[in-house]
């Protein structure tokens, strides 16, 4: 049974609909306050909770919920464009959030997400429990259970993985000509990686980082995001500060992954000859992720249509980043991507934008 929180009828409706026709079991209320009685009288599997309400912020029956009900999985609905949602609900244990207006797709991606994590974080709970007890009384079935660990904590290792995609998605999707941009974006940079010869968990982690490299944009407004053409020099202020941005917004916790992460959001524009933005810097002063990032970001800007822009071809594309080794490019990052051009175009092949042909080969080469 799914609880759906909002003051906007139109939108609770909506919301109810999308989960009964799905086989969700849905209540729906109107306010924080109704929210926290039918709590008190029904067991839920997940709240799906509005942001902005006229009594009381939906962030309030977060905090309510997880101090309450702490294995309770809790997804935020907002239309809320700033940082600082972001920044405060997934600090205190949000498992997602939906963008209005939605998509029926976005709303289903974030509940399946979320009950999945929760199933995940409830049976390795259970197994820990059970472990400590196995221990105790029967050490003879210590290996059993250790795999059934293991293998629990793999199951929530790909789930929190499935949630970075849906969030990192979820915020390319106010742009809809990005299509597979953050997927190719992200498998470029962990095959860099690779090919400078940095450990496989260290390599997976950089595709998930970069994952969220654009996680600012959700400050960007989409008059200016989605503008057609050239932006002016104020518009393009604005673009500028998602960098800071994402940097804000995931530099909350310790974790490697959301630090690496939120190094890689405020790096990845940064140029090697120190022309880039936010701050300037140049050659190693810019993480390795962060230059990583940049060289697989660009490229998947110049071979992929944007409103502002045909897409490239893949030759005109390596054309144009060799034309930048030295002064936008670490260079040797630059080479060892173009030596890999083979895994890059197969990566391109693999996650085609939607409506776009599966096969490319008209417009590729493999002669950086």
């Amino acid at each position: 049974m799914i609880l759906v929180v909002d003051d906007e009828d139109p939108v609770r409706r909506a919301l109810c609909r999308i989960l009964s026709c799905h086989g969700y079991g849905v209540d729906a209320v109107s306010s924080v306050d109704e929210a926290r009685h039918a709590l008190r009288r029904t067991r839920y599997e997940l709240v799906l909770c509005d942001v902005m309400m006229p009594d009381e912020h939906g962030v309030a029956l977060l905090r309510h919920a997880r101090a309450q009900f702490p294995d309770l999985p809790v997804v935020m609905v907002s239309g809320v464009t700033g940082p600082s949602f972001v920044t405060i609900a997934l600090g205190l244990g949000a498992y997602g959030y939906v963008t209005k207006p939605f998509e029926e797709s976005q709303v289903l991606i974030a509940v399946a997400n979320a009950l999945l994590r929760a199933s995940a974080e409830a049976e390795n709970a259970a197994y820990r429990v059970q472990l400590e007890q196995l221990v105790a009384e029967r050490t003879g079935r210590l290996r059993d259970t250790v795999d059934r660990l293991e293998s629990s904590e793999e199951r929530l290792r790909r789930s929190s993985e499935d949630t970075i995609k849906a969030l990192a998605r979820a915020i390319e999707g106010r742009d809809l000509e990005t299509g597979q941009h953050v997927e190719r974006m992200s498998r470029y940079a962990e095959m860099l990686a690779r090919s400078c010869g940095l450990p496989d968990e260290h390599c997976a982690t950089v595709r998930l980082a970069c994952a969220m490299h654009d996680v600012g944009k959700i400050g960007v407004p989409d008059c200016v995001l989605l503008k057609p053409g050239r932006v002016s020099p104020d518009e393009f202020e604005l673009i500028k500060r998602h960098s800071e941005l994402g940097f804000e917004i995931l530099d909350w916790s310790e974790q490697p992954l959301l630090t690496m992460a939120a190094a890689v959001a405020h790096t990845h524009h940064e140029r090697w000859d120190g022309k880039g933005y936010p701050r300037g810097l140049a050659g190693q002063d810019i993480t390795l992720e962060g230059r990583i990032a940049a060289v697989a970001d660009v490229f998947d800007a110049l071979v992929s249509r944007r409103v502002y822009k045909p897409a490239f071809s893949v030759d005109c594309s390596f054309g144009i980043m060799r034309e930048g080794r030295g002064s936008t490019f670490d260079p040797e990052l630059l080479d060892q991507f173009l030596d890999h051009a083979g895994e890059a175009v197969a990566i391109l092949e693999m996650f085609p934008d939607t409506g776009a042909p599966a096969s490319q080969a008209g417009r590729l080469s493999l002669n950086p």
